[in-house]
């Protein structure tokens, strides 16, 4: 009888299974390399006192992949500045899934105006973290399952990492990775509520998507590019459009002369152009003038831009005759040597010299430098629609 109330006991006991499962447990979700670990213990009694045998098994939770999101900028423009004008496009790409995973990028030009050879690149691929909260996350301290290596990532996410939780934009401040149990990852910042177990902590990071606007083919028309740019993995992609434009201007450049030493019905030609300079209004003109030796001439130079977009780099240039006439200096307002009227309608009094201003006369050449933001050493802009002036007088030789 002792030995079937023995037996009993025993297929009883053998009966009895003690699964442990870690922490983890009441994960909605499961990050990726998590160790499930599940062990059974038999407890018997084999006469002489209880006994335990003990099997376990450690599970590894495999990547399971989900589709990337990518933001979606706005269209740009920036101003043609010659054959391979770059405009570049900052794109934040959000992983998706249970872990680490790469996800590919690929751009195509899907249409372009104006131009020849227009292009775009981004980087080829990115790599991006990803896991998933266990219980007891708190506002700015995340739990989550350790992957299996103890060192200062986990799954992907390191410290200065940008990280999506629950809807809300983070950075990675700390993380502490054990090769088992339980990892951490401490936020710059408190989330509005402690995330539950089962939320997504995905990675997001930024890749620049660069537009060659090619070559123009008419100057003063706005060149497009438009561009497709898809990120994807395994289980799907997105994708955005964008449409970048660079823009042309167009400037033209009309030289007027009056004969100041004739009487002011004497002094003919064509061309007629009404002109304001130092608060007086006189009819300037484009061609037929005539003067004689030892008469002052003054010159008129009207730089307009011509379309709907800016003009840059804008300098005036004239080389004079100097053998049949001579610069004469000083001669507005007893200090002026030149007039420039810029962009916004205001006149201004430059020397010859080269200093601090934008003017400079040296070996016959009189050269001003024009437009908003224009110093002694280089061009501004000119607004589309807008236009410069500059004035400067001569003598004839006798």
């Amino acid at each position: 009888m002792k030995s079937i109330d023995r037996l009993n006991k025993i297929v009883i006991l053998a009966a009895i299974l003690l699964i442990v499962w870690p922490s983890y447990q009441a994960l909605a979700a499961v990050a990726a390399n998590t160790r499930i670990v599940n062990q059974a213990t038999l407890t018997y009694d084999d006469g002489s006192g209880t006994q335990t045998a003990t099997a376990g098994v450690t599970v590894t939770v495999a990547l399971v992949p989900g589709p990337p999101t990518l933001d979606h900028p706005p269209d740009a423009s920036t101003p043609y500045a010659g054959p391979g004008t770059n405009l570049t496009f900052v794109y934040t790409v959000t992983a998706g899934g249970n872990g680490p995973d790469t996800y590919t990028i690929s751009t195509a030009v899907t249409g372009s105006t104006n131009t020849t050879g227009p292009g775009a690149s981004a980087p080829a691929t990115v790599t991006l973290g990803a896991t998933i909260t266990t219980s007891g996350s708190t506002v700015n301290l995340l739990q989550v399952p350790a992957d299996g290596n103890a060192d200062s990532s986990v799954n992907g996410i390191e410290v200065g990492n940008t990280v999506l939780v629950a809807g809300q934009v983070r950075t990675v401040t700390a993380i502490s990775d054990p090769a088992t149990g339980i990892a951490t990852i401490t936020l710059d910042s408190p989330l509005p509520a402690a995330p539950a177990a089962g939320v997504a902590v995905y990675e997001q990071q930024q890749f620049n998507m660069v537009v060659d606007s090619g070559t123009i083919v008419a100057s003063g028309t706005d060149i497009t590019v438009t561009v497709d740019t898809s990120v994807s993995n395994s289980a799907g992609s997105d994708t955005d459009q964008v449409v970048a434009t660079f823009t042309s201007g167009s400037a033209t450049l009309v030289k007027y002369v009056r004969n100041l030493s004739w009487a002011a019905g004497n002094t003919g030609g064509t061309g007629a152009a009404s002109i304001t300079l130092n608060g007086t209004t006189y009819d300037y003109y484009s061609g037929g003038v005539t003067g004689r030796p030892g008469d002052v001439l003054q010159y008129v130079l009207v730089a307009s831009n011509t379309s709907s977009a800016a003009v840059g780099n804008s300098t005036i240039s004239d080389v004079l005759p100097t053998a049949y006439v001579t610069f004469n200096p000083d001669v507005y307002a007893g200090t002026g040597d030149v007039i420039y009227i810029d962009e916004t309608g205001t006149e201004h009094q430059l020397t010859q010299e080269a200093d601090s201003d934008q003017a400079t006369y040296a070996s016959g050449t009189l050269t001003v430098h024009v437009g908003a933001g224009s110093n002694s050493s280089s061009g501004g802009s000119i607004p589309a629609g807008g236009s410069v002036t500059v004035a400067y007088q001569v003598t004839i030789n006798p």
